[in-house]
């Protein structure tokens, strides 16, 4: 059984922890009863009523048209919502099949938004806010390891099966950027690294992929006995013995003469001068980057 604070709450359900304070004011027989003392504590069952509530709020169904509702009721709704709803409905849903181990719930909904939405806007509004969050949970002891590596593994094995999906459907031609992909030693966050070689196959460019965890000397192998001419490097944590800004000196000494993309939150505070480097904080940036190319 996990504990959540009100600020847990607010980062979960996308709802200020001000407006959720008034909503127990206001509407009391709605919401879960704290615990006794200055700070608030929901266990799980409370967090899944909240994230239900939550649900329907984002749907457009207003909080007094919620508060006459029984909790029957509020669960039954969010079962039925339709598709024509918005993106913290559907984070908000993947995060309560996570809590509960709900695999078949979680590759449903998956399956229905990678249809309704398509598999980049999928990613891009729902599937990463939500890793997101529940990454904040987890360094807040909130999750335990089992519920991140729970849908951590089903979206791996998505990625995993759209990428060979295209590879076996794809043809190259001789003219295309080839990529290699990798994020440095004791990085170890595989998805959005994943998910840049699903993209790069499907705008059909021809891909290296090395993984995580990966030894400067290996990368370097790679790169001088294949046809490579930019190298995309992933970061997210920074805990590498190496700094990010140490990482950018040696490849960009390395490979002057390759494009270099260090992408990742990782990367944030580097700064590099060469004219074939760039530096992408943020996943826009990096989708852009391939696009214009």
């Amino acid at each position: 059984m996990n504990n959540f604070n009100l600020k847990d709450i607010e980062s979960l359900t996308g709802i200020k922890a001000h407006t959720l304070r008034i909503w127990e004011k206001r509407y009391g027989h709605i919401m879960p009863p704290s615990s006794a003392g200055k700070h608030r504590q929901y266990d799980n069952n409370d967090l899944r009523h909240i994230l239900r509530i939550s649900s329907l709020y984002h749907n457009g169904v207003k909080i007094s048209k919620i508060a006459d509702m029984t909790a029957e009721e509020i669960a039954s709704s969010t079962v039925n919502m339709d598709e024509k709803t918005n993106f913290e409905v559907f984070i908000t849903r993947l995060v309560e099949f996570t809590l509960e181990l709900n695999e078949v719930g979680f590759k449903r909904l998956f399956s229905e938004l990678k249809e309704m939405m398509g598999e980049e806007n999928l990613y891009m509004h729902v599937i990463f806010p939500f890793l997101s969050r529940i990454g904040n949970l987890w360094l807040n002891g909130n999750v335990v390891p089992v519920q991140e590596h729970f849908c951590s593994n089903l979206i791996r094995n998505e990625l995993l099966l759209s990428i060979d999906q295209i590879t076996q459907k794809t043809k190259y031609n001789n003219s295309e950027i080839k990529v290699v992909l990798f994020t440095p030693e004791t990085e170890f966050h595989e998805i959005p690294l994943l998910f840049f070689n699903f993209l790069l196959k499907k705008l059909r460019f021809k891909t290296i992929y090395l993984g995580t965890n990966c030894n400067n000397q290996v990368v370097e192998e790679v790169i001088r006995k294949t046809e490579v001419n930019t190298i995309l490097i992933y970061l997210i944590t920074n805990f590498n013995v190496t700094s990010s800004q140490d990482i950018v000196n040696l490849y960009n000494e390395k490979f002057s003469d390759l494009n270099i993309l260090y992408a990742g939150p990782g990367f944030r505070n580097a700064v590099s001068e060469q004219q074939k480097t760039c530096i992408a904080g943020d996943l826009t940036t990096i989708i852009n980057y391939f696009k214009k190319n």
